[in-house]
């Protein structure tokens, strides 16, 4: 019974998880049209030129995962 429970909890816990990270990686996309925004699990890796300057000058870039909704 306790182990049924705990799947269902780690179940549960990777769902949400997955859906923070297409939700960031959709808000990535709107942000910057040009760019590639790529999921790997629980990474989003965004790649383009230019990305690396613009992640230095705008702070908000930098935690945009919890400003997303």
């Amino acid at each position: 019974m306790m182990e049924k429970l705990i799947s269902r909890g780690e179940r549960i816990a990777r769902d949400a998880e997955a859906r923070q990270v297409r939700r960031i990686a959709q808000g990535l996309r709107m942000l910057f049209g040009s760019a590639a925004v790529t999921v790997e699990e629980a990474r989003v890796l965004v790649s383009g030129r230019g990305m690396i300057k613009r992640w230095l000058l705008d702070p908000g870039l930098r935690f945009l995962g919890g400003g997303l909704k």
